[in-house]
């Protein structure tokens, strides 16, 4: 009986097997864009998951300039991925050669060797393409790559032609002129009725049809209002959505997923966070009070962790995408000049199911999900930034956005889950008088469970609508504004 030889040695890393143009590094590349071997003629395979209602305004964002980078932000599970490859997709079919095209998942291992410029060497070496092509890099998971935005920008000014997307899950930048940052959120209401199939049968034809008048008659609101507690609970993430079918159970993703594959370890540690125990414990807390007021104070008391850490572990949860704050004003709809308190929402409600279970309808934090899917929908849209709210001693307005010179609101909201103001015979009087001290053309809505009628306050009108129905309707407004500027 014969023995085998031995297998052959493994090389050592090096550069005939990690360096640009051959190896570890060529080979992923090759993986990673199988569209480099796309015969004339055949479609393209990977342009089948439904669009988010975002991917119009990010690809005309990415045909604005020939050159230069952006960033696409949002948390992970949102479809940054799917729309990175849907774009590649839409400019194949335009005509764009496959080989003028890289895309590169940096959360792989096999990248660890290389640097940014290393990958787009490989790419040219491959290709024959000089420092002139006309060039794309598609950057997934960008912030994997140590020192992403410098090594971005430096590709940037070395490629002039070169149009760089580097997509991020945490620590995207501020938006500056030469890189604009572009946000996806999770799933807002309107795309989730979409993906399940359930907006036509509550709203007919008119639903197809961008800025037509929107009827939901009487009968329809509880089908819709049983469609957005499911929102709520499960709604944020395409995975974690079902198609609307009587046998469908209730989703596993995020009573088994979301926690693993949203609140991430090793962003954490990216970001320099060693202790991720003492970050889910705020996190934690956090998700308990999303939708109210709390402070650095307050929560250094509650975790036991320096104010100066909460501050911290603050700014990276808000920068992956888990939570977003809003600036508090005052009576007189100012800012304070030392802000020491703010509200913390959840950037999708269904993250609470991930951590605590769904919540029912009467149960006593549901106001608070309805009031944090409220404020999820602003999100991505270019008027997130004037969102507020209000308190002081005795009072406050949940929700209030500013004009777009920021001078006074034009629009106050008060979340009225319980239908309290549509029996009781007397309305939310600190609305009315903040309004009439503050903003007398502002817009008045309360949002409601089951109520949808004008009513008057302080002889001011006021518009009772259900919850459902508002986030259903607003992020249609934002579509349709966002589409009229694109």
């Amino acid at each position: 009986m014969g023995t085998e030889p031995p297998p052959p040695p493994t090389p050592a890393p090096g550069p005939a097997t990690a360096g640009p143009g051959g190896g570890f590094v060529a080979d992923r590349l090759a993986f990673d864009n199988p569209w480099w071997a796309l015969q004339p003629g055949r479609p393209v395979s990977f342009r089948q998951p439904p669009r988010r209602l975002f991917y119009a305004a990010f690809a005309a964002a990415f045909r604005a300039a020939e050159g230069g980078a952006m960033v696409l932000a949002g948390p992970r599970r949102a479809g940054k991925t799917v729309m990175l490859r849907q774009l590649i997709a839409q400019l194949i079919e335009g005509g764009r050669r496959p080989h003028t095209l890289l895309y590169a998942a940096l959360s792989t291992p096999s990248y660890t060797m290389a640097s940014l410029a290393d990958l787009v060497d490989a790419f040219c070496t491959r290709h024959g393409h000089g420092d002139g092509a006309r060039l794309a890099l598609f950057l997934d998971e960008a912030q994997y790559a140590p020192g992403w935005l410098d090594q971005v920008r430096d590709l940037a000014a070395r490629y002039p032609r070169l149009r760089i997307v580097a997509a991020v899950s945490a620590g995207a930048p501020a938006p500056a002129p030469d890189l604009p940052v572009f946000t996806l959120p999770a799933l807002t209401f309107l795309e989730f009725l979409r993906l399940r199939g359930s907006e036509r049968a509550l709203f007919g034809d008119a639903a197809a049809r961008p800025g037509a008048h929107i009827a939901l008659r009487e009968p329809q609101l509880p089908a819709l209002n049983e469609e957005f507690v499911h929102y709520v609970n499960y709604g944020g993430f395409p995975e974690g959505i079902l198609p609307k079918v009587a046998t469908a159970p209730a989703p596993t993703f995020v009573r088994d997923g979301l926690a693993d594959r949203v609140l991430h370890k090793d962003l954490a540690v990216l970001a320099g966070i060693s202790d991720t125990h003492e970050l889910n414990r705020l996190f934690t807390v956090l998700a308990r009070a999303t939708g109210g007021e709390t402070g650095i104070e307050a929560l250094a008391r509650t975790t036991g962790i320096a104010k100066n850490t909460v501050r911290k572990y603050l700014d990276y949860l808000e920068s992956a995408h888990l939570i977003h704050r809003l600036r508090r004003v005052d009576r007189d709809a100012r800012p304070f000049q030392r802000a020491v308190a703010f509200k913390v929402f959840l950037t999708s409600p269904c993250l609470y199911a991930a951590l605590f279970g769904p919540a029912a309808p009467g149960d006593a934090v549901f106001p608070r999900l309805v009031e944090t899917a409220v404020a999820a929908q602003w999100l991505g849209s270019a008027a997130a930034g004037d969102l507020a709210y209000a308190s002081w001693r005795r009072g406050g307005i949940d929700l209030l956005a500013f004009d777009r010179d920021g001078s006074a609101p034009d629009l106050l909201l008060e979340v009225d889950w319980d239908d309290a103001y549509a029996t009781a015979r007397r309305g939310p009087e600190a609305l009315g008088r903040f309004a009439a001290a503050n903003c007398p053309e502002a817009r008045i809505q309360v949002l409601t469970r089951s109520t949808a009628r004008p009513a008057s306050l302080r002889g001011r009108d006021v518009r009772l609508i259900p919850a459902s129905l508002y986030c259903y309707l607003l992020r249609r407004e934002h579509l349709a504004k966002r589409t009229a500027t694109t």
